[in-house]
């Protein structure tokens, strides 16, 4: 009776909790509003894995690991980069940057001479900054060294690097924010219209998703002042916000109005609607945060922090269905059904030869009975071919390749991303993203015993297939009078020299070769791979080059495509915790609510064919570049990665809201009646207006992200939308009845210790004792418990 009394307490004190969860929600709001600024681009790393490992020692012993621009220069067609005049504007350009105290040098054609600076046109070179602050702290003073930067005369030039990206990505996150809810919020208000017919009722799902987004980004923003958050937990919090907060008022104003149509009293109604509603979205939000806390699990910083920020916001969700709305509920009573549309919506029947929507309602709970008869008086011969349709769409996820989102992501038009794409296509592929190799050797890593050593490291890793060519301070040394390769003995004598012995040429050459590759006994080589380093090819040259050894000493593998790979082996050695986890803990969440153990192996089973359904697509559509015109996006040839495990945990818990109703429905008609064909009839039939609308509004509030530029969210929001649009049509109208026709009574039936465990909790219970439908009360004892 746990949840009856809260709703006796939420009716007594029905203004004071208004007052404090509205303002609770503003005060959250104010906090919230500068929550893009404390979110990151990054998190795509390992903090335990190898790569992190080198990128750590490239900032503490190389100086290599701190912030770095990459301004972009691109002339006229015909025009050189290579010329003194090019290169005298480019240098007038950066001047005052260069002398900034936040900028420790630049390197570019004009320093080095090195032609992996000129495009392959010759018209375009870049120079990379070297920064004196981090890539962390450069996102903030982007808009201060930009102004550094002079234009030149007849160039133009663009900022590539993780400050412009990071940058870039949050003015796209919130431009996409504030499409997906202008385009979805009329969309949804019209849904609640037809379900509702009622202005104000209608009104109440969206007034609860109002205080329900700003509350979760509120805590979000706080979080983030202690550990790092994606960019995107704030589109996946929005997009979790509206369909979540929405869909669970939703069925609470659903079961306030038919109490009230029973003749409850405005109380009584409150009472009941928190006994047996809000029980369900307690229960389904819990398996909702069940679901997205498998997320944690995982040790990558943007897999975390979706867990985090989409547990927040179903504590937010299911907070103000349990405490605003039913004080709302109570202050409106019959009022609820204010500002009716249902004349108008009667009269354009009239016009159009239709029944009034009363007689209407009436007859589509006739149908939904029907159908759900039709489907139980032949279980197998709908169950089977359900099941082969589910599978077959699911397996294009059998060849699934994941890769590390990057600036290619996002839509062109953005100058981050198109300095990258520029980066990566005129010029010589795969000299900004090189993968770094420390090599660790005993004693003087410039003896000719460890320089033969590192040669040999160096033929082995120049030998795999994907590789260019691997730069270091020993290769590629020639004697400058007869341009003839060093052998090791010479190189050796030649870092053995003294510096006073060598020609200033030589002797500055040496110091810069020290610097930038050798400190104390590891020595750093750079392998260059004109493969994309994000992509599964380029992630796929890692395990062959920490497959190469080198004698008497160890090695350690870094860069951008060390880290992707390092994701990837992350995520699918935690992937079958943190899915083992969320099944379980889902089903003992519908082991506790509803008293039996088959409802909830076959809510899992059901969850997880839908699921497949909806990876399947995903794939289809992203992977293979499937309907790319219609939705607008060109496929990177891989799936983003992270989007499977973060649509699973999220899928998976909010299948349980349309789970937990119409199952409660059922066990509702099954307390009563004991006749389980006729409970599942029952319970589809009062439920599925509500179903169908709440599948609506998640439909149309995933589609708005769709519309998203960047393949991120898109490809998110099209999974989601079509994984709820199976759940609520395939599952719900098809599986479900099959499965409990089939399984009758056993439905409910747990072992003995079980049974008497979930009877002793009492949450099973239907809290509803009151006459229902002119028929007796509610004998909570029809329920197969093992002895």
């Amino acid at each position: 009776m746990l949840f009856s009394r809260w709703g006796a307490f939420a009716y007594r004190f029905r203004r004071p909790i208004v007052l404090v969860t509205v303002l609770f929600a503003i005060a959250s709001a104010v906090i919230g509003a500068r929550v893009t600024s404390a979110l990151s681009a990054g998190g795509w790393v390992d903090p335990t894995s190898e790569s992190f490992a080198v990128s750590a020692r490239l900032n503490d012993e190389f100086g290599a690991g701190r912030g770095t621009l990459i301004v972009l220069y691109q002339g006229e067609p015909g025009s050189d980069a290579r010329s003194a005049a090019v290169q005298g504007a480019i240098a007038t350009s950066l001047a005052r940057l260069a002398a900034d105290s936040r900028v420790e040098d630049l390197v570019g054609f004009a320093q080095t001479g090195d032609e992996r600076f000129v495009s392959t046109d010759g018209r375009s070179a870049y120079v990379v900054v070297r920064l004196a602050i981090t890539d962390e702290q450069s996102v903030d003073e982007m808009d201060a060294l930009r102004a550094l930067i002079d234009p030149p005369t007849g160039l133009t030039y663009k900022l590539a690097g993780i400050g412009p990206f990071t940058r870039d990505q949050a003015h796209q996150s919130e431009k996409e924010l504030i499409q997906a809810e202008t385009v979805s919020g009329p969309f949804v208000l019209l849904i609640l219209l037809v379900v509702f017919a009622s202005v104000v009722a209608a009104g109440l799902p969206l007034l609860v998703a109002a205080l329900t987004i700003p509350t979760a980004l509120g805590g979000i923003f706080l979080v983030a002042q202690v550990t790092d958050l994606s960019i995107y937990v704030q589109n996946v919090a929005t997009m979790l916000g509206l369909a979540l907060a929405i869909d669970y008022s939703l069925f609470m104003v659903s079961r306030f109005r038919e109490e009230l149509r029973r003749g409850r009293t405005v109380a009584q109604a409150v009472e009941t609607t928190v006994a047996t509603s809000g029980k369900a979205v307690a229960f389904s939000g819990l398996a909702v945060a069940i679901g997205l806390s498998g997320l944690l699990l995982f040790r990558p910083m943007a897999l975390r922090s979706f867990g985090i920020g989409g547990s927040l916001v179903v504590a937010s969700s299911v907070f103000f269905a349990l405490t605003f709305l039913p004080a709302v509920l109570g202050m409106l009573g019959t009022r609820v059904n204010a500002l009716s549309l249902t004349g108008l919506i009667d009269a354009i029947r009239r016009r159009l030869g239709r029944p009034p929507a009363a007689e209407a309602a009436s007859a589509r709970r006739s149908r939904w009975a029907a159908v759900a008869n039709l489907v139980m008086a032949r279980p197998f011969a709908f169950l089977i071919p359900t099941l082969i349709f589910l599978l077959v769409a699911g397996t294009p996820f059998l060849h699934l390749e994941q890769g590390i989102p990057n600036a290619a992501t996002l839509p062109p038009g953005l100058e981050s991303r198109d300095a990258a794409v520029a980066l990566a296509n005129d010029f010589k592929a795969g000299e900004t993203t090189p993968i770094t190799i420390l090599a660790n050797v005993q004693g003087d890593p410039t003896s000719a015993a460890n320089i033969g050593r590192i040669d040999q490291l160096v033929a082995a890793i120049d030998a795999i297939d994907g590789i260019d060519r691997v730069e270091g301070p020993f290769n590629g040394l020639r004697d400058p009078q007869t341009g003839a390769a060093l052998s090791v003995e010479q190189v050796a004598a030649f870092y053995a020299a003294p510096l006073s012995q060598l020609p200033p040429q030589l002797a500055a050459a040496r110091e810069q070769l020290t610097s930038a590759y050798v400190r104390g006994s590891t020595v750093r080589l750079d392998a260059i791979s004109p493969i994309d380093a994000v992509s599964p090819a380029g992630t796929a040259l890692i395990p062959q080059i920490r497959g190469t050894a080198i004698e008497g000493g160890t090695t350690q593998v870094g860069g951008l495509a060390a880290e992707g790979h390092d994701f990837m082996t992350s995520q699918a050695s935690t992937v079958p915790y943190a899915v083992g986890v969320t099944l379980l803990a889902s089903a003992l969440i519908l082991y506790l609510l509803f008293g039996s153990v088959v409802i909830p192996a076959k809510a899992v089973v059901m969850t997880l064919l839908s699921i497949t359904a909806s990876f399947g697509a995903l794939v289809w559509i992203f992977q293979d570049g499937n309907l790319s015109n219609a939705l607008g996006f060109t496929s990177p040839g891989f799936t983003i990665a992270g989007n499977p495990i973060i649509m699973f945990s999220v899928l998976f818990g909010l299948s349980m809201d349309y789970e937990v109703l119409l199952l409660s429905r059922i066990q509702e008609a099954y307390r009563r009646t004991g006749d389980n064909r006729a409970s599942v009839a029952e319970g589809l039939a009062r439920t599925a207006g509500v179903i169908t609308g709440a599948a609506l509004i998640m439909v149309t509030v995933f589609s708005a992200f769709a519309l998203a530029e960047s393949i991120t969210i898109k490809s998110i929001g099209v999974g989601m939308a079509i994984a709820v649009l199976i759940d609520a049509t395939i599952i719900r109208v098809l599986l479900v009845p099959a499965a409990m026709r089939l399984m009758g009574h056993w439905n409910w039936w747990a072992p003995g210790p079980l049974g008497r465990l979930a009877d002793r909790l009492g949450f099973s219970h239907v809290e509803d004792g009151a006459p229902v439908d002119g028929g007796g009360s509610v004998d909570p004892s029809p329920r197969l418990a093992g002895s």
